[in-house]
């Protein structure tokens, strides 16, 4: 297994592919991977909000970890989202499960009725040395303080709440393992010395990515339509745009969970 991506912004969150009866596409899913990677994708997080992890068994999250891992070569990160207001026994399977079937890295969003430190504790228990990641994302109510961050005893963060000042301090405390999920956010990752990016409009333009997070301004606006574009009926106007530009299907299992990305 490989360390996590440093200084990487062309991470995708990558999207979870279904027909139009809802099954999985495993083998589409893990090609789309491969198309990405072409275009300059740098590391992949399989089962996030991008990927639809509240639709998914848990069986299919440990699919999906091992068809992108088969997929894709193996100095090419691959984290596995593990958690999503689940308990802790299950957070801890999910982990073990996703670092056996070749995950990298873990990371696991946790809701604001659970006890952070015992949560975070049960994730770090089982990744056993492997990086392990918190999941900060009010959108999806996980809201995680930074000043409990330090005490939470995880590698780092994944931040996607696109606050540029609680960004700022999360790389004070973990300059090598804060991530932000926002696209607005990448030029100021890359000037601040995060460790990097995982968004959703990497599954459209990762070299984009790349570009904004090495301070090219042209490719941050450009990068910042995309997200404009693409943040309401979250996931499938992502999807939509991937289709248009990959040809990739558009079904997905989220019409109910629908929303705007902030």
């Amino acid at each position: 297994m490989t360390a996590l991506p440093a200084a990487k912004a062309a991470c995708a969150a990558l999207l979870t592919l279904f027909d139009d009866d809802g099954r999985l596409l495993l083998e589409e899913t893990a090609a789309l991977a491969t198309i990405l990677l072409e275009d300059g994708a740098q590391g992949f997080l399989v089962a996030g909000s991008a990927g639809e992890f509240w639709t998914l068994e848990d069986s299919e999250r440990i699919e999906l970890v091992a068809a992108v891992r088969h997929a894709i070569p193996d100095a090419v990160p691959v984290l596995a989202h593990v958690g999503g207001g689940i308990d802790e026994a299950r957070v801890a399977s999910l982990a073990k499960r996703s670092i056996d079937a070749g995950a990298d890295a873990v990371l696991a969003l946790a809701d604001d009725v659970q006890d952070l430190h015992r949560y975070y504790a049960a994730l770090v228990r089982a990744a056993n040395g492997i990086p392990a990641l918190a999941y900060h994302l009010p959108a999806f109510g996980s809201v995680i303080p930074v000043e409990q961050l330090a005490d939470l005893g995880v590698t780092g963060i994944k931040d996607s709440s696109g606050d540029a000042v609680r960004f700022s301090s999360e790389i004070l405390q973990f300059p090598l393992g804060t991530y932000t999920g926002s696209p607005a956010l990448l030029n100021l990752g890359g000037e601040l010395g995060a460790a990097g990016a995982i968004t959703g409009v990497a599954n459209l333009r990762p070299s984009w990515c790349a570009a904004a997070w090495q301070g090219d301004a042209q490719a941050q606006r450009e990068v910042c339509r995309l997200y404009l574009t693409t943040r309401t009926r979250f996931p499938r106007a992502l999807k939509e745009a991937a289709s248009e530009r990959w040809g990739t299907p558009t079904h997905s299992r989220a019409t109910v969970r629908e929303r705007t990305v902030r």
